[in-house]
């Protein structure tokens, strides 16, 4: 375990140089190319060879204030202009003297690289770690009490980026129950159920996807699933121009990326297992993407293997998966009761304001000091 944190401190130390040795400063294209929100500054930050502009929202007041990441769900994102900027949130934070930052995806809105989908599932959690670095550089935050807010995919890259020691709470919305077959073999049974399938049918060929899916994950030959995924032809498995449908009726290269890359092993359980810090899961009654009855009772007992007993368990009746609970032509209202049950979550453990932390683990950033002393 201290060469895993040893390895680790090395990784940041070594990205906190490079965004350090970059050459252009850190806004310069969202200066040259994106127009900033009023009250919002432009931070980028590089990972994985790729630079990430993102936008930080910074109290008014006295500092160092707490500081929370936004982690995006799948999907591109373009925050200069809207998409994908979590505004409600973010006042919501600003409000309680919390600042947040949030970036946009690889390859959308203000962001270099190419946007790989859950293909970069780990490389998003190096991009959480490299954020984090960026951030606890600045003097106006408190390096002390740095968190995340991650919404459905992000929840994968948020809880590990904080089983690797880089966060100190975590807000999770919408997480997946286990691993990304499991995710699809659910929203697969959901959209054949909305298509008027019978539940039975329904469950039977989403539970033939799955294993598909796992021939993917065992390394299969492209030829070998292509052959059980068209045994499946006469279903519409999911919504032809979701990401989810792409990665599933995949291109032999995509397929090669998806199972080359190890993320269909990925299962957020594992990570929840090691944690000790403040964890606040919520899930809408109504989400049709994950499966919140088999999602929270997977958190509870990765929770109770972690003895951690700050972890909390939320669910609003009637909310979708990004907490909405309807849509007012595309725009999201969210469920009544969940910013604040979240803020004064963070509140109570002293994640708000200038309130002292109120938790038994120790600081993420003396963690990784203790671990690079020893």
């Amino acid at each position: 375990m201290q060469g895993f944190k040893a390895l680790l401190l090395t990784s940041i130390a070594i990205t906190g140089a490079i965004v350090a040795g970059c050459n252009d400063p850190s806004g310069s294209r969202i200066a040259q190319g994106c127009r900033v929100p009023d009250g919002l500054e432009p931070v980028a930050f590089v990972s994985a060879q790729r630079r990430l502009h993102g936008v930080l929202d910074v109290p008014n007041g006295p500092g160092p204030h707490p500081v929370v990441l936004l982690l995006h769900d799948s999907g591109q994102t373009d925050i200069t202009r809207g998409k994908g900027d979590f505004a409600e949130i973010r006042a919501a934070l600003r409000g309680a003297g919390v600042a947040s930052f949030v970036w946009d995806q690889p390859g959308s809105g203000c962001s270099g690289g190419r946007y790989r989908g859950i293909v970069d599932l780990y490389v998003r959690g190096d991009d959480v770690l490299a954020a984090v670095e960026t951030l606890r550089r600045d003097p106006r935050l408190d390096s002390e009490r740095v968190g995340a807010w991650a919404l459905g995919e992000g929840v994968w890259p948020a809880t590990m980026a904080a089983a690797r020691g880089a966060l100190d709470f975590l807000v999770l919305v919408g997480g997946p129950e286990s691993d990304p077959i499991e995710r699809i073999r659910y929203a697969a049974e959901r959209h054949l159920v909305d298509s008027g399938y019978a539940l039975d049918e329904a469950r039977h060929a989403a539970s033939a996807l799955a294993d598909a899916l796992a021939m993917m994950r065992d390394q299969a030959p492209y030829r070998e699933y292509r052959a059980a995924l068209d045994a499946l032809s006469r279903y519409p498995l999911l919504p032809s121009m979701s990401e989810l449908a792409r990665d599933v009726h995949a291109t032999e290269r995509r397929y090669a990326e998806l199972r080359d890359s190890a993320v269909l092993h990925v299962s957020v359980d594992v990570f929840l297992s090691a944690l000790e810090i403040p964890v606040l899961a919520i899930w809408g009654g109504a989400d049709g993407e994950t499966d919140w009855r088999g999602a929270s009772a997977a958190y509870r007992k990765a929770f109770e293997r972690a003895a951690n007993e700050a972890a909390t368990i939320r669910i609003f009746d009637g909310a979708d998966h990004a907490l909405c609970v309807t849509r007012d032509e595309g725009e999201c209202v969210l469920a009544e009761g969940y910013l604040e049950t979240a803020i004064s979550w963070l509140a109570s453990h002293g994640f708000a304001g200038g309130r002292e932390r109120q938790t038994k683990a120790a600081p993420a950033a003396q963690r990784g000091a203790a671990g690079a002393a020893r």
